[in-house]
C-alpha cells in the first residue's frame, strides 16, 4: 500500500512571528498549504486570540492534521462580528477549503428571508428561495445564520411572531424582552416600522453606516413624537451598533472623514454598496524603458499595504504605451495567480480618462468581471469617467469622495515610480 506523496513545505511554526501582527479585531483567517492553496477559513471575534489559540492549546486530531499541512496564514479584518460571519461564508464558497465542511449544494443550507412583501416584514430562516417578492440573503454555512439572527435582534426591533400580524390586547413575549417594536399593540406605525426594515436590509448587505443612519432616524422620529420610552430603547440600540462598528476599518482605524467619503462615493458613482476595498493601478516608464506597473489597495479609506502588488510589464519592451501596459496589468491581476490570494475589490480605479477606461473595461470583461465597478480619474481637470457614461462625472473640488480618490490615485503613482526607480537603478549596476 503506497503512502500519499508528501509536499515539501516549511512548517507553520516558521510563520509564528506573524502572530504579533494580528489585531484584536473581528475578522477571518485563512490557512494555506505549500502550494499557496487555502485549506481552511475561520472567523474570529478577536483574530489575535483565535489564531494564537492554535499554537497554545492542545489540538484535536482534525486541528493537528490542519496544522501539519499548513505552511502560512493570512487574515482579513472585518468591520463587525456580523461582517466576519458573512465574509467567512463567502470565502468558504470561493475556495472550498478541504478542512471546512464544503457547501456542496446550496439547497442544503439556509437562507435569511426578509419578507418585504408583507405589510409588517419579518426575518425568517428558510431552506430555499421562492419568487414571492421577499429579499433573500445567503445561503449560509451551518449555525452561522442563527448567529446573524441573534446579532440582528440585538440591534433592530423587528417582529418575530409567526404568520400575519394580529391585533392583541397585551404585547407578546418578544416585546417584553425588548427584541420587538410591538406593532401588534400599536406601539409603532407602519412608516416607522419600514425604517426598521430598511435598517435590517442595510445591515445584511454590509452597509453598516447606512444601517446606523436608519436606526438613528427612527430614534429621532420617536423623540419628535414624544415617545421617549421608545426613543430611549432605540438610543440603546444605536449605542450597541456603534460599539460593534468601533473596529472599522478592516485594517487600522477608520476616521469619520473616511466613512463620509465612502458614502459620498457610493451615492455619486451609483454603486450598489460602499466601496470598502478600492484597488488602483498606475504605470511608470521613461521612453519605454523598464516599464512597470503598480497596484495599491485602500480598505475603508486607508492604505492596506500588505495587498500592494508590483508588475514588471512583459509584452511592451521599448514601447511607451501606458494604456496597453494597464491592460496587461489588470488582466494579470484578475485572471492570474493573484485571483487566489486576494479578494475582489468593490471599486477599481485607473489613472486616466476614456482610453484607459476602455481597455481596463475590456480586461475586466475578459476576466469575467464586466460588472465590477470601474472609474477613471483624469489628472487635467480631475474628472471622473464611468464606462457607460457619455460625459464625465463631477464631484465638488472639496468633496471628501474626490479627495479620497485623488489620494488613492497619487499613492498608486508614488508606488509605481518607486518600483521604476528601483529597476532603473538596478539596471545601471548590471
Amino acid at each position: 500500500m503506497s503512502s500519499a506523496k508528501k509536499v515539501p513545505s516549511r512548517p507553520l511554526s516558521y510563520k509564528i512571528d506573524k502572530l504579533k501582527e494580528l489585531p484584536t479585531k473581528p475578522g477571518v483567517y485563512l490557512f494555506k498549504d505549500g502550494q499557496g492553496s487555502v485549506i481552511y477559513v475561520g472567523k474570529a471575534k478577536s483574530l489575535r486570540r483565535r489564531v494564537t489559540s492554535y499554537f497554545t492549546k492542545q489540538p484535536d486530531l482534525k486541528t493537528r492534521l490542519l496544522l501539519d499541512r499548513a505552511t502560512d496564514f493570512n487574515y482579513q479584518v472585518a468591520p463587525t462580528e456580523m461582517a466576519a460571519l458573512l465574509l467567512e461564508d463567502s470565502l468558504i464558497k470561493k475556495y472550498k477549503p478541504r478542512y471546512n465542511i464544503a457547501l456542496r449544494d446550496d439547497k442544503a443550507y439556509p437562507f435569511l428571508k426578509l419578507t418585504v412583501n408583507e405589510t409588517w416584514p419579518r426575518l425568517l430562516l428558510v431552506r430555499r428561495r421562492e419568487g414571492d417578492g421577499a429579499k433573500y440573503f445567503g445561503p449560509f454555512q451551518g449555525g452561522m445564520v442563527r448567529e446573524i439572527i441573534r446579532l440582528t435582534k440585538k440591534i433592530f426591533p423587528l417582529r418575530w411572531c409567526k404568520g400575519p400580524l394580529k391585533k392583541r390586547e397585551q404585547p407578546c413575549l418578544y416585546y417584553r424582552i425588548g427584541v420587538c417594536a410591538g406593532p401588534c399593540v400599536g406601539k409603532i406605525d407602519q412608516a416607522e416600522y419600514r425604517l426598521v426594515v430598511a435598517g435590517v436590509k442595510e445591515l445584511l448587505e454590509g452597509n453598516f453606516d447606512s444601517a446606523l443612519a436608519k436606526l438613528d432616524e427612527e430614534m429621532r422620529q420617536a423623540a419628535a413624537k414624544q415617545d421617549f420610552e421608545w426613543a430611549a430603547q432605540l438610543r440603546d440600540r444605536v449605542a450597541i451598533l456603534q460599539k460593534m462598528l468601533e473596529g472599522k476599518p478592516w485594517q487600522g482605524q477608520a476616521s469619520q472623514v473616511n466613512l463620509v467619503a465612502l458614502h459620498e462615493l457610493k451615492e455619486g458613482l451609483k454603486l450598489k454598496k460602499l466601496p470598502l476595498r478600492i484597488e488602483a493601478f498606475d504605470v511608470s516608464n521613461i521612453q519605454g524603458s523598464n516599464i512597470v506597473g503598480a497596484m495599491v489597495v485602500f480598505v475603508n479609506g486607508a492604505p492596506f499595504k500588505q495587498d500592494y502588488r508590483r508588475f514588471k510589464i512583459k509584452h511592451l519592451v521599448g514601447q511607451p504605451n501606458d494604456v496597453a501596459a494597464l491592460y496587461e496589468m489588470i488582466g494579470r491581476r484578475y485572471q492570474g495567480g493573484l485571483t487566489r490570494g486576494l479578494p475582489l475589490p468593490d471599486l477599481v480605479l485607473v489613472d486616466g480618462g476614456k482610453p484607459q477606461l476602455k481597455l481596463a473595461k475590456a480586461a475586466l470583461s475578459l476576466a469575467g468581471l464586466k460588472d465590477l465597478p470601474l472609474v477613471g480619474l483624469a489628472k487635467k481637470q480631475e474628472e471622473l469617467f464611468l464606462p457607460h457614461a457619455i460625459k464625465p462625472c463631477h464631484f465638488s473640488p472639496r468633496s471628501l469622495a474626490l479627495l479620497l480618490l485623488q489620494r488613492v490615485r497619487d499613492e498608486a503613482h508614488r508606488f509605481a515610480i518607486a518600483y521604476h526607480r528601483q529597476r532603473r537603478d538596478r539596471a545601471l549596476y548590471q
